[in-house]
């Protein structure tokens, strides 16, 4: 996986601390029925096939079910489903490239993606679901047990406090503060992007659409009228 800012690599060395921090909004759809269109379930029947349509067509009705229920109910079964539905593969061997962040459309279409893929489903799925943008971080950090970089999806309760951890190496979602085998770098949501740091608040970064995948990400989700 590759860090972008590339000047952020360095950072790796940080040791784990807790991550804090705040940042405004975005605008939300009208509701989760809206979000997975028929037309994106066709396509990919036609692109992928009828199991993998079968999956895109699963995480909706997920979205559903989730709708009306408790956002702590929301995290744990977006999580839940994405870890179960999404193979992991590398970017390599599934999309013949060192880095690529694929659409939740493209991931589970294709019945697979990385550590960014897991996180970007859930990113999207969550916010779809009504969880309010400021409170979910796109978080890289590196994986002190595997002594490589890896990307999770950070949840702030409320602005000042320990998040909770999202990530495709766990099947529960556990609090920052008992994730001593994670080191934070940066994050990043659809406002902002924070330099991550020992202890309080990350430092503000400036606009995430400075980073290129991302920004490529959300035209493809434009393009599949799935954006936020």
């Amino acid at each position: 996986m590759d860090l972008r800012p590339a000047s952020l690599i360095a950072l790796l060395a940080l040791p784990a601390a807790l991550w804090l921090g705040s940042g405004t909004g975005i605008s939300l759809l009208a509701g989760a029925e809206d979000w997975v269109p028929d037309q994106v379930i066709s396509k990919a029947r036609e692109q992928y096939g009828q199991a993998p349509a079968g999956v895109l067509s699963s995480w909706r009705e997920q979205l559903h079910r989730l709708a009306p229920l408790p956002e702590e109910q929301k995290l744990a079964g977006v999580n839940d489903f994405i870890n179960t539905n999404l193979p992991f593969v590398s970017d390599m061997k599934h999309w013949g490239r060192d880095d690529y962040w694929a659409t939740p459309y493209e991931s589970l279409g294709s019945r697979g993606g990385d550590c960014e893929d897991f996180v970007i489903a859930k990113y999207y799925s969550l916010i779809k679901l009504g969880v309010e943008p400021q409170k979910l971080r796109i978080t890289y950090v590196k994986a002190l047990r595997y002594n490589q970089a890896h990307m999770v999806l950070t949840y702030f309760p409320t602005p000042d406090a320990v998040p909770l951890v999202l990530d495709n190496l766990l099947k529960t979602i556990e609090s920052a503060s008992r994730r001593s085998d994670l080191a934070p770098v940066y994050s990043f949501n659809g406002d902002g992007m924070w330099l991550e740091r020992m202890k309080g608040e990350g430092i503000r970064m400036g606009n995430p659409n400075k980073l290129d995948l991302w920004t490529d990400l959300r035209i493809r989700m434009h393009e599949l009228g799935m954006d936020l």
